[in-house]
């Protein structure tokens, strides 16, 4: 695109790159089967593997929206980069509104029958929309997405730890009590009908933006399930810093997920929905959340409790003395901060 290229304003207030004569074009062309959408702030040093991660699809037939959240950094570049050696990129840009507004964005204007989302510090597996759709197209309509797993990768791209999940079917208990088994945005292929009755993400959440949109996509959409992949087709890229490392934030939210979700509950006591956030918050030294949670989880009886692995854990933790936690605590950053050194993630390990 050239620089003098005036720019091209929609109702919304975002602004989208103009497309050139080939691009406007290919707009007659039939509508792209999926819809890849990255939404963006301040990633330059890693935005340029991500995006370059969608367009060597094996899959092709897809159209790619990057909206930038008002980056200040040389992200909008790296992405202007690669916008012409492939036409099915484009950039939408857009002021400041966190990723949930810059994902509602791109979900306006997706073509897709398929939405894919994939944040712009991590990166995909070169089949992962092949594999993902035919996954997808295997389980039947009443599954509204499939999830893969992931590798964990450090701040330079070095692998050093695998997330593992079941694979099969997850309803919305499995959603709410097992805290969100899809693990982030980037791991999902969703039928774009889901959104159609779930509506738009919420603007007003920023550390559990995902969660709460894929239980109100079991809830709401009458397709109740997700099923998740055995591949590890998603390389999920955990650095110092992120948003995803504000403990106090994602629990604030955590707390409000329970509280309105567990209600909802078909085969688990509704207190199960603080079991695993209570061991969470132990973990990160939250104790208000954490002593508050297991009180409430507790209230499940021994017998749920004992029959979850998480339960057990809340349990030890619970039992432990305050001098007892924080030692226990001690003890797993030095084991973090080791094993971190041994697969050369600076920073240690991070969950």
């Amino acid at each position: 695109m050239q620089d003098g290229a005036s720019d091209v304003r929609s109702s919304t207030g975002l602004r989208a790159d103009p497309p050139s004569a080939d691009q406007s074009d290919d707009c007659s062309s039939p509508s792209p089967r999926i819809t890849v959408i990255t939404p963006t702030y301040n990633v330059a040093a890693y935005i340029g593997e991500a995006v370059d991660s969608v367009l060597c699809q094996t899959f092709r037939e897809f159209e790619y929206l990057v909206v930038d959240d008002g980056s200040t950094d040389r992200t909008v570049e790296e992405v202007r980069e690669r916008m012409a050696d492939d036409q099915r990129l484009r950039l939408i840009a857009a002021e400041h509104g966190g990723s949930a507004n810059a994902r509602n964005l791109a979900l306006r204007q997706a073509k897709g029958e398929f939405i894919a989302f994939l944040d712009g510090d991590d990166r995909w597996r070169h089949t992962f929309l092949e594999q993902q759709l035919a996954l997808l197209e295997s389980v039947g309509s009443n599954v509204a997405a499939v999830f893969a797993r992931s590798r964990v990768i450090s701040e330079s791209g070095r692998v050093y730890a695998f997330r593992w999940q079941r694979a099969g079917r997850y309803d919305f208990d499995d959603m709410l009590i097992q805290a969100c088994p899809p693990r982030c945005g980037s791991s999902l292929l969703i039928r774009k009908a889901s959104f159609d009755v779930a509506g738009e993400f919420n603007v007003q959440k920023t550390a559990a933006v995902d969660h709460d949109m894929w239980l109100r996509i079991q809830r709401d959409s009458g397709m109740p399930y997700f099923w998740g992949n055995s591949a590890y087709l998603l390389d999920l890229r955990v650095r110092p810093g992120a948003l995803s490392r504000d403990h106090r934030r994602i629990f604030e939210e955590r707390d409000i997920v329970a509280r309105d979700y567990s209600p909802a509950l078909q085969r688990y006591p509704a207190a199960m929905a603080y079991v695993r956030a209570a061991v969470f918050a132990f973990r990160a030294g939250q104790e208000d959340f954490a002593l508050r949670w297991a009180r409430l989880a507790r209230q499940a009886g021994f017998r749920s409790l004992a029959a979850d692995t998480y339960g057990w854990r809340l349990l030890g933790w619970s039992a432990l003395p305050s001098s007892g936690r924080r030692l226990l605590r001690w003890c797993n950053s030095q084991l973090r901060a080791l094993l971190g050194r041994i697969a050369r993630a600076p920073g240690g390990l991070q969950r």
